[in-house]
């Protein structure tokens, strides 16, 4: 039984646009296999999707805040709920785990605010998963408009991770918070997105990533380190602002 989940596990994080097919048949006769010849608990392809969702190449400091294989996570719990052999084990898959995406999302907000170990990066992954599941409509309206944008605006400031899971959201599902989001908090995210800087800055010349910059950049003041993290965020991630279309 361990093995076969560990088994399980690995396909969903090693998941690729190139090896869906092949990872999604090996999921499916692996899962086969277990309720044919194993004892396996009816939560098994729920937990091996959830344990192993924040599995991406995420990198903030490099403005890396898509999550590259949110969409095949879902299309594999969409699959599994949809396939005949899985169906039984995968009842209400989709909506299960989109319930539990949020509620994880909103208690990883408060965890980041107290600095936890790994509620940025589980954030970050929720956040993505999150857009996807308002795109395809699992995300209840009432929390689009009452919850999910306000929970990370309403706290005494902007917190970097909180402006992070703004882009992401926005990015990933302008239109749908568009459609359901309130317009003036919409146009509050943007003007806090707008007027944040982040803090500590990404000094990339302090000491620890002085090797192979010039002479005249070592040392240099964290302001300006700052609105460099701020620029090259900026540069890489463009977000529009989906009221009013124009871009951020």
């Amino acid at each position: 039984m361990e093995e076969i989940e560990k088994s399980l596990g690995s396909t969903v994080r090693n998941l690729s646009d190139e090896n869906y097919i092949k990872s999604s048949t090996f999921y499916r006769f692996r899962v086969d296999l277990g309720q044919t010849y194993h004892n396996i608990p009816p939560n098994l392809i729920f937990d091996t999707i959830w344990k192993n969702r924040t599995a991406s190449s995420i990198v903030p400091k490099e403005g890396k805040l898509i999550h590259p294989t949110a969409h095949l996570i879902i299309r594999l719990a969409s699959d599994a709920e949809s396939d005949r052999l899985l169906a039984t084990a995968s009842s209400g898959l989709r909506a299960r785990l989109s319930a539990r995406t949020l509620q994880e999302f909103l208690i990883d907000d408060l965890r980041a605010t107290r600095s936890e170990k790994g509620s940025v990066d589980r954030l970050y992954a929720e956040a993505n998963l999150i857009a996807h599941w308002a795109n395809l409509g699992y995300v209840e309206e009432s929390a689009i408009r009452y919850h999910i944008l306000q929970s990370l605006i309403t706290h005494t400031k902007l917190h970097d991770h909180q402006a992070d899971a703004l882009i992401i959201l926005f990015k990933l599902a302008g239109a749908t918070f568009e459609a359901y989001a309130y317009p003036l908090v919409v146009d509050r995210c943007f003007e806090l997105l707008k007027g944040h800087s982040y803090s500590p800055p990404y000094n990339k010349y302090d000491s620890r990533y002085n090797s192979g910059y010039s002479e005249d950049r070592k040392g240099a003041h964290p302001d300006n380190d700052n609105n460099d993290y701020f620029q090259m965020k900026k540069k890489l991630v463009q977000v529009r602002a989906p009221r009013v279309g124009s871009e951020w």
